[in-house]
């Protein structure tokens, strides 16, 4: 790749597969910059009682009371955030997952963070456009060796920095970050992280989800306000799409 701007790669261990609900309880970053060098990042994170799943810790084997002394995200939230600031993204499924999850956590701190500051370079989507596989199954694949501690955050996110290095001497990649994201994501219409809103083929922004599917966001507020304010107020969307919809309702409060 050719860097104009460090990009960081992450991976995140957390307490469940909830984007609203689950917590970061570990997270590893590492930062590659233009000139090669690169720095890393590394926490385990006290999710504050939030319980582990059973499905996630048949995963990353953390349990909570391994946490106990480590701090809350509140407490390390500025320097996680000066890490990534002024950065790309990079990791294996992140835009899906990681990245949602980690703004719902800055969110709750009080950082205001825009995801679309951030060029994302998302191994998973990539890898999906040439063909289909695990984070396990294509180190595999591309090394003939098991991924030694799969499923722990910073084994993940050295693999898939390993395997992005090596799609690039396999597949015709672009060669900066702009043109890759816009390679990987070119066909995503989505509004937001958890692709509640999309746009349809005439650029209107329309409703992807429950009653209202398919229906444009002026149409629903025509018909139903109060549809936006249980959106906002009651649902278990993320904090993050939960912000999209407040503004949409305040954009269109203005029109009238």
């Amino acid at each position: 790749m050719n860097l104009t701007k460090p990009i960081v790669f992450l991976d995140l261990e957390t307490t469940g597969l909830s984007l609203s609900e689950d917590r970061i309880i570990e997270i590893a970053m590492i930062k590659l910059f233009p000139d090669g060098e690169e720095t890393s990042y590394y926490k385990k994170i006290n999710p504050q009682g939030r319980p582990i799943t059973e499905e996630a810790f048949g995963k990353h084997k953390i349990k909570l009371e391994d946490l106990e002394e480590c701090p809350i995200f509140p407490n390390v939230s500025s320097e996680i955030f000066d890490f990534i600031k002024g950065c790309d993204l990079g990791g294996y499924n992140c835009k899906r997952f990681d990245i949602p999850i980690l703004i719902e956590e800055f969110i709750r701190s009080k950082i205001t963070i825009n995801i679309k500051d951030f060029k994302i370079v998302d191994v998973f989507k990539i890898l999906s456009k040439a063909e289909p596989r695990t984070l396990e199954g294509t180190y595999k694949r591309f090394f003939n060796e098991s991924l030694e501690g799969a499923h722990g955050a910073e084994a993940d996110i050295k693999a898939t920095i390993k395997i992005l290095q090596k799609m690039e001497t396999i597949f015709d990649l672009p060669s900066n970050i702009i043109d890759i994201d816009k390679y990987t994501f070119e066909e995503d219409n989505s509004i937001d992280l958890e692709n509640k809103l999309k746009k349809n083929k005439d650029g209107d922004i329309i409703f992807n989800f429950g009653k209202y599917k398919d229906k444009t966001i002026e149409y629903v507020f025509k018909i139903d306000k109060n549809y936006y304010d249980w959106i906002i107020n009651n649902s278990d969307m993320t904090l993050y799409t939960k912000t999209i919809f407040k503004n949409i309702k305040n954009y269109l409060l203005t029109k009238k």
